[in-house]
């Protein structure tokens, strides 16, 4: 009778961690907005039926030691799609890897089940025929924060105030067409062989924007307090990430492991399906740029680049603010917004300039949402603080 106890308390335990499963859509009847203006199709990711499958999806986030559900819905007729965990240690049935794990056909379910382990910047994206799927915009951010969901790098780690996220990837608009895209595939089959062309990308993305797409898009944080950059490159090229001397950057973790010694460096180059941790602790207030370089693998010739605005303000100058206080951007928003959440707060909701709430369940915590689905015009974030409630305003473009 007593081991019938025990085995039931620790039923009830582990049912107790366990976490509700994310689900995830996958989708192939994608549009993305370039910046110069014209439409492509895509392949992508999303959360809900009628949301456009960005790219990149949806960020995932996680606590370490969290019983992680993924519920992959494929809703793509044609070829079979799958979710790959880039860089986290999962058995070999959860890997998302064709013909070792599980493939996920139209109409289907897949479930991904794993315990999240060390905190740190992951990516997911389909495995199958990878480098069209992958192209397409099929793949997505996972973060896994500390075991307490704190502004920590790790348990233990470099706390920090502010947050970015600078996600690498690049188009090309040829492998976009229908011709490409729409491959055969043989389920039987143990690999492809599918013609593509000579890969020649005309846009370089950061966070899924480019050029003027980007310039409200702001690294920001204060002259007192850590600023926490995760570097990742899903594109085919290499990336040069250069900061400010500002900053005063130090590379401290790599693919979710905190580096033996930290490096002090300026510069980070960032190869295909790397991630970096990066700690900025600027002692200045200042605006300035980072420059990212696109370098092809085979010549070393950098291709393009991109610029990200850098704002660090006077921690001091906002003291009094800082006790009931966010900072949303880019501002107008095209598709995503960024919340930095710098005091705590009970509630974020997002409402309409009539008052109507949208959303009433959004993260307590510096994070993403997608807005892609919402007419263009004026919006609130309402964030309810300890003395009462406050609304930030941002446009919808």
């Amino acid at each position: 009778m007593r081991a019938l106890l025990v085995i039931s308390l620790l039923i009830c335990s582990l049912i107790g961690i366990s976490q509700d499963p994310i689900l995830i859509i996958g989708r192939n009847t994608g549009k993305k907005l370039l910046a110069d203006g014209n439409e492509i199709r895509t392949f992508g990711f999303a959360q809900k039926i009628g949301e456009n499958p960005g790219a990149p999806g949806p960020t995932i986030e996680v606590n370490q030691n969290d019983s992680v559900i993924i519920d992959f819905w494929n809703i793509s007729q044609g070829a079979p799609h799958t979710i790959h965990l880039h860089g986290l240690d999962v058995d070999q049935k959860n890997d998302g890897v064709p013909h070792l794990s599980f493939e996920v056909h139209h109409m289907e379910h897949g479930f991904y089940r794993f315990k999240a382990p060390h905190p740190g910047t992951y990516l997911y994206h389909c495995h199958v025929v990878s480098s069209i799927h992958v192209q397409a915009g099929m793949y997505g951010l996972l973060i896994v924060r500390p075991s307490d969901g704190s502004n920590n790098t790790w348990d233990g780690g470099y706390n920090y105030w502010h947050e970015s996220t600078l996600f690498m990837s690049e188009i090309d608009t040829n492998w976009h067409h229908d011709s490409v895209l729409l491959h055969d595939y043989d389920t039987t089959m143990g690999h492809h062989h599918v013609k593509i062309p000579v890969y020649k990308p005309q846009h370089f993305l950061v966070n899924g924007n480019s050029n003027q797409q980007l310039d409200d898009f702001v690294v920001y944080g204060t002259d007192e307090g850590n600023l926490y950059l995760r570097l990742a490159n899903i594109g085919y090229y290499g990336n040069r990430v250069i900061f400010p001397a500002g900053l005063n950057t130090k590379v401290i973790d790599s693919d979710g492991r905190p580096l033996p010694m930290q490096e002090v460096a300026d510069t980070v180059e960032v190869y295909p399906g790397e991630r970096f941790g990066v700690i900025a602790d600027p002692d200045m207030i200042f605006t300035d740029q980072i420059t990212i370089e696109y370098f092809d693998l085979n010549t070393g010739i950098v291709m393009a680049e991109q610029i990200v605005n850098v704002q660090i303000d006077d921690a001091e100058g906002i003291q009094e603010e800082k006790d009931e206080m966010i900072h949303i951007y880019p501002n107008p928003v095209s598709d995503r917004l960024q919340i930095d959440v710098l005091s705590p707060l009970s509630e974020l909701q997002l409402v309409d300039v009539n008052g109507k709430v949208l959303r009433k369940e959004l993260v307590v915590k510096s994070g993403e949402i997608d807005v892609s689905d919402l007419p263009a015009g004026p919006y609130f974030i309402s964030a309810r603080f300890a003395k009462g409630k406050k609304l930030y305003p941002f446009f919808k473009q």
